[in-house]
């Protein structure tokens, strides 16, 4: 079982990297935040997303064969977004996109996927659930649930046997939540691993977000504790709570990756002690100098992240369910 916990990092990072992520970090606090909480400006993102996506073929940034569905299933309609790998795939890696609940798309996220298709030899699976600019959040949630039980369910089709779940951000609590409702409903037999990129598993606020100040790069952590607020009412019951609160037994091995200075790095420690303390099969890792969505800037220190996390998935897919 991996139990390593990597919060140092020595290993992973050379000095002169995290000197450079320092310095893109001073540029970076010349930047306004993004709001998370105010519902008008992911509108206007969403809408500019289109607008590029349709004006600029993905082929311009990756090799990848990529191929779009609709699926229908437990009485939801769910995109999905296919990138296939060279040859045949060893396994299929299921991920769910970031921004907050309420921004982007699968598509948005093909600079990192594509990696995944290409090196670790994985057939990817991205999912375009519902961005609660609504605040329905329980509609995204439902999404996520049915497209990772339709996926579970035609993996013949896809001609593999089991797969990795992963997301980033908000993507990462969409991803475990629908894991744990699965788990209840019919078990998790075929999923390999699970992996998270700056998770956000405490919907109450863990303590590095309440203590965050407007001044957190990248995002606003004050503007991100509204978010929570929008966002909470709609979910029912443990769920209102997230993740981090729930028994995390017969899980999967976990990778969970955090920031250094990403407002919410507690979420990901929370969840790490949990899932180590009911599994014994979690890994942490603790960039230095990382905000929050740290892994998409242009720094060493994401490429090596971003490299280890393939390597971890690679490791998995290869190991008995």
């Amino acid at each position: 079982m991996h139990t390593t916990d990597l919060t140092n990092c020595e290993p992973l990072f050379e000095p002169r990297h995290v000197v450079d992520a320092r310095r893109l970090n001073k540029v970076m606090r010349l930047l306004p935040r993004y709001h998370t909480h105010r519902r008008w400006n992911a509108k206007l993102i969403n809408l500019l997303i289109k607008l590029g996506q349709g004006a600029v073929p993905s082929r311009w940034f990756h090799d990848r064969p990529v191929a779009e569905a609709t699926i229908t299933a437990n009485g939801r309609t769910v995109g999905l977004r296919i990138l296939r790998p060279d040859g045949a795939p060893r396994g299929a890696y299921i991920h769910f996109h970031g921004g907050a609940w309420v921004i982007g798309n699968a598509r948005l996220d093909d600079g990192l996927t594509s990696m995944i298709a290409k090196e670790c030899g994985l057939l990817v699976v991205g999912v375009d659930f519902h961005n609660a600019t609504d605040d329905r959040l329980s509609d995204s949630l439902n999404d996520c649930e049915a497209a990772l039980e339709w996926v579970l369910e035609n993996l013949s089709a896809f001609n593999v046997q089991s797969v990795v779940v992963g997301g980033e951000s908000s993507g990462a609590h969409l991803a475990a939540q629908a894991l744990l409702r699965l788990r209840r409903s019919r078990g998790l037999k075929r999923v390999s691993a699970f992996v998270s990129t700056c998770g956000a598993f405490n919907l109450k606020g863990s303590p590095s977000l309440r203590h965050a100040g407007a001044s957190s790069l990248i995002v606003s952590g004050p503007s991100a504790y509204l978010n929570l607020e929008r966002l909470r009412p709609d979910l029912e019951n443990e769920e209102r709570d997230g993740p981090r609160f729930a028994s995390l037994h017969d899980m999967p091995p976990a990778l969970i990756v955090a920031g250094e200075l990403d407002p919410i790095l507690d979420d990901s420690l929370e969840m790490y002690r949990s899932w180590l303390g009911h599994n014994g099969n979690a890994r942490l890792v603790v960039v230095p100098q990382a905000p929050h969505g740290f892994n998409r800037l242009p720094t060493a220190v994401a490429a090596t992240t971003n490299a280890y996390i393939r390597r971890w998935i690679t490791e998995q897919i290869g190991l008995p369910c």
